[in-house]
């Protein structure tokens, strides 16, 4: 018989079920889609959105002025396109999200030349 308790918990993906063909769908329809790998202890959990709208930045704008967490609620929902359905409902998940999506906002670089 095999001693259970010495075992390690095995790794595990959390994406919601998304597949490629989906993901493909994702990047034809949005032009821009990104994927957010969250990584938990052993477990990774994964979400899949897309480049915010400018409505989308409006509302985030807005609500940030008084609560940025809940202007990172309508980022995330706003953006959402699929994967773990815990990267909304645990709180330190969330917050991971929050951070790369951040980084969605500024990952583009220009330059100005004097002409």
């Amino acid at each position: 018989m095999e001693n259970q308790e010495n075992k390690a918990p095995e790794a595990q993906t959390f994406d919601g079920g998304i597949t490629p063909e989906q993901v493909a769908a994702f990047k034809a329809k949005h032009r821009k889609a990104f994927r957010i790998d969250i990584v938990d202890g052993e477990d990774t959990h994964v979400g899949y959105f897309k480049r915010p709208d400018f409505e989308t930045i409006k509302a985030v704008t807005k609500v940030s002025k008084v609560d940025e967490v809940e202007a990172g609620r309508i980022m995330f929902d706003k953006c959402w396109l699929g994967g773990s359905e815990e990267l909304r409902t645990d709180a330190i998940l969330f917050m991971a999200v929050q951070k790369q999506l951040g980084q969605v906002l500024n990952s583009c670089m220009g330059s100005l030349k004097n002409l």
